[in-house]
């Protein structure tokens, strides 16, 4: 453990947009009563004809959501499988116990250690806070350059904010000082950012590699898939993808039924799905 004069740890940042949502619809709904309650007190008409024209907005809004929503599912086939991995991730974002961070963020006012920032990150990262996660898990890896973990994790924010290259070295460094880090999650995450970063054949030998040796789930077929098709290896690239279409015949994970709903719709250009 390193002891340190206190300080503050670094600053917290906004929660997502997209977690925001919940909370705001929250208090729209909440606040309307209240509101109708105290326009019927001033003018007991007026207040009449504001809730008539809410109800007739709420009923078109409904009607218009429902419309998008059929034209969505038809002109874009993946959208309800969008649609729950975007709802599975604002639920998780919002049933994350706050009190481990809390407890953590004031734990580093007295002393810090590369556990207490990656514990930080790591439930930052759940709750979407991506500028909290940043600084604490790159602080956890100056700390202690040994810990897979934190060189993991700062591997997605990197991504995630679009700097590859050093989200490939994070990557790469959670790999090599735990081989099949994270259950291979570090491998694969190591061969997508390579994918991206246009190195194609270095990423399909990775992709296999991580095929091999962890097996291959949904998401991890399309991705390779992908690599193979911008490697011009267009019949590798379509079986890949038919792997990443197969029925499970159970129900999957938001996350790797949203890969599967995506390679469903390449395989209309490189095969039929099984």
């Amino acid at each position: 453990m390193t002891e340190t004069e206190p300080a503050a740890p670094p600053a917290r940042g906004p929660v997502s947009w997209a977690g925001r949502i919940p909370v705001v619809a929250v208090w729209c709904c909440a606040s309307l009563p209240v509101l109708l309650y105290l326009l019927q007190r001033h003018d007991p008409v007026l207040a009449v004809e504001v809730a008539n024209t809410l109800t007739t907005w709420t009923i078109r809004a409904l009607v218009a959501g429902g419309g998008l929503c059929c034209a969505g599912l038809i002109l874009y086939p993946p959208f309800p499988a969008w649609l729950r991995r975007f709802s599975d991730r604002v639920r998780r974002s919002w049933t994350v116990d706050s009190r481990p961070l809390t407890q953590a963020l004031a734990d580093l006012e007295h002393f810090e250690t590369a556990q207490k920032h990656f514990e930080v990150a790591r439930l930052s990262w759940l709750r979407t806070d991506l500028g909290t996660v940043g600084p604490h898990a790159a602080r956890a890896v100056e700390l202690d350059p040994r810990m897979p973990q934190a060189h993991h994790l700062l591997g997605h924010y990197l991504a995630r904010v679009g700097a590859l290259p050093q989200a490939l070295l994070a990557f790469a460094a959670a790999e090599q000082l735990d081989p099949g880090h994270a259950f291979g999650e570090a491998q694969l995450m190591q061969a997508r950012t390579l994918s991206l970063l246009g190195r194609h054949g270095e990423a399909v030998a990775l992709f296999e590699r991580h095929s091999a040796e962890h097996g291959g789930g949904h998401r991890s077929n399309y991705w390779r898939g992908e690599a193979l098709a911008s490697a011009g290896r267009t019949e590798d690239a379509g079986r890949a993808f038919r792997e990443a279409a197969t029925d499970p015949g159970q129900k999957l994970p938001a996350e790797e039924n949203w890969f599967r709903a995506l390679a469903r719709v390449k395989c209309w250009r490189y095969g039929s799905a099984s």
